[in-house]
């Protein structure tokens, strides 16, 4: 995880008990904790969709907050079997099997509808058609212990293209020969659904955070969410520290996940080339959604730095910092960061 909330009055040397402390939150199902005389924190963590989603709440009414932290969790349960890609009953299984998804649930349609959205944006940096790219990587690695030949990966590529993906009024479509994945985005929508049902209850101060995902709810008693960028090569230090209220910020790195014992191969693809994108090691957005933020981090990490940035700079009310493999560190003209205050 290369995003975690931090107390801002402790200083860099610190960070690796910070960790120690988030990581004995994370464990616990759920904790009070007065926060002043009106308002108790309420916190839970479930693991759901391959991460760690946590919520926590400020509420006077701590009775309220459970409800709604448990409904909210719910509604994330509901979204990860209707969107599991390896849930042989989840629509999205349905879809890839049958190539054609009658009348779609919302949430599909939603996740689709979107992601299409910024595949249009990106002219393919993001598309949800590179699942036969990612399985192909598994199958060589599984079954001989290396990449796939480049003749196989190009071969494969033929079937990445969002374009024949047709979203209709009662139905969804794929081409005959694709597979679709919403890894890249359904985390952030599921945050966002999340943050729907929080309000419903009235909840007014919240985080929510699903690995590298995070989205804050107004503000805490004490002031904004300040949430850490964590260095991705030493995870005992930070590049900098966002004030969140009312925003979400979305981290992809190539350190999530890798095909290969020696990380040379990782699982954010370049639909285009049908190879790991490596010109960034880290690519930072933060917006007013988590959905957009979770889909942009990823098209930015493989549009790489000048794309990147200049997709960033091109769009109202998003920031981001990127990392580059020479460790450069780039941030956009109105990206948000609290001075280290040690």
């Amino acid at each position: 995880m290369i995003l975690m909330q931090i107390d801002m009055s402790m200083s860099f040397n610190k960070i690796p008990f910070i960790r120690i402390l988030l990581i004995i939150t994370f464990l616990l199902s759920a904790t009070n904790i007065t926060a002043d005389d009106s308002f108790q924190r309420v916190q839970r963590t479930e693991k759901m969709m391959d991460t760690y989603f946590t919520i926590t709440v400020y509420s006077d009414n701590p009775d309220t907050a459970e409800g709604a932290i448990t409904e909210a969790f719910n509604k994330i349960k509901e979204i990860e079997y209707g969107l599991n890609l390896y849930n042989g009953d989840s629509e999205l299984s349905r879809l890839n099997r049958k190539k054609i998804l009658k009348s779609p649930s919302d949430d599909i349609r939603k996740n689709i509808e979107r992601a299409l959205y910024f595949s249009n944006l990106t002219n393919g940096a993001f598309d949800i058609t590179v699942q036969p790219i990612l399985d192909l990587y598994n199958r060589a690695f599984m079954e001989k212990g290396v990449a796939p030949a480049g003749e196989t990966i190009k071969r494969e590529l033929k079937r990445v293209d969002y374009r024949s993906v047709l979203v209709k009024e009662d139905s969804i479509t794929i081409g005959d020969d694709q597979v679709i994945t919403l890894g890249g985005i359904a985390k952030g929508y599921a945050v966002e659904e999340a943050v729907k049902i929080l309000r419903r209850h009235n909840i007014a101060i919240a985080l929510i955070d699903a690995g590298g995902n995070m989205r804050a709810l107004g503000k805490k008693p004490e002031g904004v969410w300040n949430i850490a960028i964590e260095d991705p090569r030493d995870m005992s230090n930070y590049i900098t520290i966002i004030p969140l209220n009312n925003m979400a910020v979305s981290t992809s790195g190539d350190y999530e996940r890798y095909f290969d014992n020696n990380r040379e191969y990782h699982h954010i693809i370049n639909p285009k080339t049908g190879y790991s994108a490596t010109e960034l090691i880290s690519a930072t957005v933060v917006t007013d959604n988590a959905f957009d933020a979770d889909a942009l981090s990823t098209a930015v990490f493989v549009l790489g730095k000048e794309k990147g940035l200049k997709l960033i700079e091109s769009m109202p009310g998003v920031e981001g910092l990127i990392i580059t493999r020479e460790r450069e560190i780039l941030r956009s003209s109105g990206f948000p960061e609290v001075k280290d205050n040690k």
